[in-house]
């Protein structure tokens, strides 16, 4: 009998095609990256993103995604200096050194957080939609689902992969059958008038102020996007790949929000405006009383399998910063199940009292505030790290030299300024100054010795 031997060099061949094997195809990294986005902003939301432009808030979902498409290939490109993860936290770092990474790494924590606690304040405000008795006690139900995920977090338990496919395909199935519905009925929209005028503008409103308000709403539903680059590194062909994976993910998920906020217009019209649950009563319209438990049942199920995801990621985020020695050692002390049980503690504690603190809709808007203290210098750490690795050919590149990055940057700032609630741009600069004296507080000495 004849057997066959390998030689090393073939043991090494064989490595590398079961590694690029491993790897994201193009279809698998996109949709990676619509699972990455679709959250349940966009069943909560509606009725806020109608109310400043009528129909022509539309407008504005066609604007985020050329937003969220900018800011993602400067993510795209940053991703590919760096060969472990950190996000917007390693980039700026690098780019700009401790103090700057300091700040978005812990504000990015923050952010988690806040981001948490809208998810949590929107499952309640979700439940109470489906079951009107619970009126009156939205607070509570967040406040209690945070502490069960952070206890049963803490015993080290963790969710299968049949469980977050389930997540998945539940999030995805009414989004997809509104959208397939709504291109039957937006023509009965336009014959009824519900999209004419088409510029609904509020009373006392600008047009750039309402279109900024509106795109800071719409935005919301767009977070999570800054995950689709982390794949660069984990895709067959990077350098072809990403851009086509970026571009496609984002494209698919405006065409589904478009499609959504286009059919709840096309069957309530200005009827949005009377009603907590816009998209279960216009699909109710479209094919009868199920279409309402089809929405809400699903919409239930996504928010709590994002409740759940960020009840294990969040405090392991916290626990990543302290192990890189920003943050004191004990936050990321673990129990005997091997869960941060401290920063479990801290991440609870701060989402309760955040969820105390305010509604969905207030709490959407600060995660979006604070999100882009980590957009913007991503952003521009495309300019610095090009100038500190000059030479360097990167995975996937910006065409036009620097017009994207300040591009992006300009739009961002514009729509923080013109959109954002003065209340929550004061607590994005508060933030800044407390992350800033936190670190020279945690660092002075190390500071001091270095001179």
């Amino acid at each position: 009998m004849i057997t066959e031997t390998k030689t090393p060099v073939d043991e090494i061949k064989l490595t590398e095609i079961n590694s690029e094997s491993s790897k994201f195809s193009l279809g698998g990294a996109t949709l990676y990256g619509i699972n990455a986005v679709v959250g349940s902003g966009i069943f909560l939301l509606p009725q806020t993103i109608y109310r400043d432009l009528g129909p022509a808030s539309l407008l504005a979902m066609v604007f985020d995604a050329v937003l969220v498409l900018l800011l993602a290939v400067c993510f795209a490109e940053v991703a590919c200096y760096f060969d472990k993860n950190g996000g917007a936290f390693q980039y700026s770092k690098s780019a700009f050194g401790d103090l700057v990474g300091f700040i978005v790494g812990l504000l990015g924590w923050f952010v988690t957080i806040i981001a948490w606690s809208a998810m949590a304040a929107g499952f309640a405000k979700l439940l109470i939609v489906t079951i009107p008795a619970l009126e009156g006690h939205n607070k509570a139900i967040s406040v209690i689902l945070v502490i069960l995920l952070s206890i049963i977090n803490s015993t080290g338990l963790k969710t299968s992969k049949i469980f977050t496919i389930s997540i998945t395909i539940a999030k995805l199935i009414p989004i997809i059958a509104f959208t397939f519905m709504s291109i039957f009925f937006i023509k009965n929209g336009f014959d009824a008038g519900n999209f004419t005028p088409f510029l609904q503008l509020k009373e006392g409103m600008t047009l750039s102020k309402a279109m900024a308000g509106t795109s800071m709403t719409v935005f919301y539903a767009f977070i999570g996007f800054e995950a689709l680059p982390v794949v660069a590194g984990e895709m067959r062909n990077a350098k072809k790949n990403v851009p086509k994976a970026i571009i496609g993910s984002i494209s698919i998920v405006s065409i589904l929000y478009f499609m959504i906020i286009a059919g709840t217009i096309a069957m309530l019209g200005v009827g949005i405006l009377e009603t907590n649950a816009p998209v279960q009563d216009a699909f109710a319209m479209m094919i009868g009383p199920a279409g309402r438990w089809i929405i809400s049942i699903g919409a239930l199920i996504s928010i709590l399998g994002l409740n759940v995801g960020d009840s294990m990621m969040i405090p392991r985020y916290g626990a990543s910063i302290s192990d890189e020695g920003l943050l004191p050692k004990i936050v990321s002390k673990k129990n005997k199940k091997d869960a941060p049980y401290v920063a479990i503690i801290i991440s609870c504690v701060l989402t309760c009292l955040l969820l105390l603190s305010g509604s969905f809709e207030q709490l959407a808007e600060l995660s979006v505030v604070f999100r882009f203290i980590q957009y913007i210098p991503t952003a521009i750490a495309v300019i610095f790290l090009r100038k500190k690795n000059p030479g360097v050919e990167t995975a996937f590149s910006l065409p036009f030299g620097p017009v994207i990055p300040l591009l992006a940057v300009a739009v961002s700032v514009w729509m923080l300024v013109m959109g954002a609630n003065s209340k929550s741009l004061i607590a994005g600069g508060i933030g800044i100054i407390i992350a800033a004296i936190f670190y020279f507080v945690l660092n002075g000495k190390n500071t001091s010795k270095a001179k």
